[in-house]
């Protein structure tokens, strides 16, 4: 079998090794004295499974890290396994200390326990087979692409589990050190008054103590009164201090690499705002400017399927897979604030716009005629003949996304199509002389152009 294709099994194997990461520091650190009989079914069942996995690793290829190859050939498979993990998977994955209770009976159970439940913790290690075949690296990138979340985000996640997991198993060896001394007198199981309290109490202040020594903030509701507890708590206050070094220094550069967008943001921002005190920008300025920056990078920058809706006419009936990419490619993100002028009556055009986000109005010797919004276009006609001249005031009438197409990148892709050029002037045709015919339309008998024309015929295209 192909590693890759047992996703699913190495899942299920993660999720067992997490409980089992739990429960078994748990049973050995508090329940050594006793028969817990739910925690023997659930340890079977684990168990089953884990043989059952030694099973499949028969079957399953590994990979050469250095060739980037998967070995399939069964009796080099055979051979790689029984060679490395086999042996410790094989003890580790057997209910040795259930087996034997079974043949000896009940009454040599807790020594029994005591011995073979430390051999389960070799059952834990062995499961960190899965980092040496880098399965948990492809789990990552698996969840990432299927949660659709940051990569920096996942890892933040598992270093946070990570420092959870070593301060669980440091607050179970500071009271199964005391347990095993048969609790001194002057313990802190015993000073604390926990020796008869019940198991979560127990585990909570073990998990507090931990915590304090991980933390670096103290030694816990008291200080050592015994060398065990002393030694104990030394160790744990240096196994803490490298944690929290650890975890403290990871954790600065996973944020930074969070948040690098919005900290590159915040630089350009820091810079703008700089500049124009040192120019001495009046404050009115200043705001607009600092508002288009906010709307400006806040937004997607390209969005091909909106794009794709919001063209033209022509370009939508065109059909040409090569030639909308081309024009895609050509499209350029621009931002307009409220009452920017877009379009100035008069002026000779050499681009057309695509509204993303926003609305403009369309305006005749300052008469409001028409109004765009998402998905409008306006100003293809610029795009076709260089001779035409703006005919109306295009003005934002809120905060706009548009994306802009010049005749020069335009003419550039037609170079390419010549069917879609020859198109293209066709309809340009057709649509100056639906023009002409508009403006021919509104000439008076006199032979001057009525100030009252039918403004119901302009069209933004114009």
């Amino acid at each position: 079998m192909i590693p890759r294709s047992m996703w699913y099994w190495d899942l299920l194997m993660v999720f067992l090794m997490a409980v089992t990461l739990l429960l078994v520091p748990i049973n050995i650190a508090f329940f050594s004295d006793q028969f817990v009989p739910w925690f023997a079914a659930v340890n079977c069942v684990f168990d089953a499974f884990f043989i059952i996995d030694i099973i499949l690793n028969f079957f399953t290829g590994y990979l050469i890290a250095t060739h980037d190859q998967v070995v399939l050939d069964r009796s080099n498979i055979v051979l790689h396994y029984a060679k490395g993990w086999f042996i410790l998977d094989l003890l580790s994955s057997f209910p040795l200390d259930y087996i034997y209770f079974f043949v000896n009976g009940e009454n040599t159970l807790d020594a029994t326990a005591k011995a073979f439940r430390v051999l389960r913790l070799a059952k834990v290690i062995s499961l960190l087979r899965l980092l040496r075949l880098t399965r948990l690296m492809r789990y990552v990138s698996r969840l990432e692409e299927i949660l659709n979340v940051e990569g920096a985000v996942i890892r933040i996640v598992h270093l946070v589990l990570i420092v959870l997991l070593i301060s669980h198993w440091n607050g179970c060896i500071q009271f199964l050190i005391p347990f095993y001394q048969d609790f001194p007198e002057d313990c802190w199981v015993m000073i604390n008054g926990l020796k008869n309290a019940s198991k979560w109490e127990q585990y909570s202040w073990s998990f507090f103590k931990s915590m304090c020594h991980m933390l670096s903030i103290g030694y816990g509701r008291f200080p050592p009164a015994n060398l065990s507890d002393l030694w104990t708590t030394t160790f744990s206050i240096v196994l803490g201090a490298s944690f929290y070094a650890l975890f403290i220094g990871n954790m600065s550069t996973l944020l930074l690499s969070v948040d690098a967008s919005g900290r590159l943001y915040n630089e350009k921002i820091n810079q703008v705002k700089e500049y124009m005190r040192y120019r001495r920008i009046p404050l009115k300025i200043q705001r607009r400017v600092l508002e288009y920056y906010d709307h400006r990078y806040q937004r997607k920058l390209f969005d091909e399927e909106t794009i794709l809706t919001e063209q033209s006419h022509p370009l939508r009936r065109s059909r040409e897979p090569e030639f909308v990419d081309d024009v895609l490619e050509k499209l350029h993100f621009e931002v307009y604030l409220k009452d920017d002028v877009i379009i100035k009556a008069g002026s000779r055009g050499n681009s057309m716009y695509f509204i993303e986000h926003g609305s403009v109005v369309i305006q005749v010797n300052g008469r409001i005629v028409n109004t765009l919004c998402d998905g409008d276009h306006f100003g293809e006609i610029s795009l076709l003949s260089s001779d035409e001249r703006r005919v109306a005031d295009v003005v934002a009438s809120t905060i706009c996304d548009t994306y802009r197409l010049s005749r020069e990148d335009f003419n550039t892709v037609l170079k390419d199509y010549p069917k879609m050029r020859r198109r293209m002037s066709e309809t340009a045709e057709k649509r100056l002389r639906s023009i002409s015919m508009e403006k021919l339309g509104n000439i008076t008998e006199d032979g001057s152009e009525s100030d009252e024309r039918d403004t119901s015929t302009l069209t933004p295209d114009q």
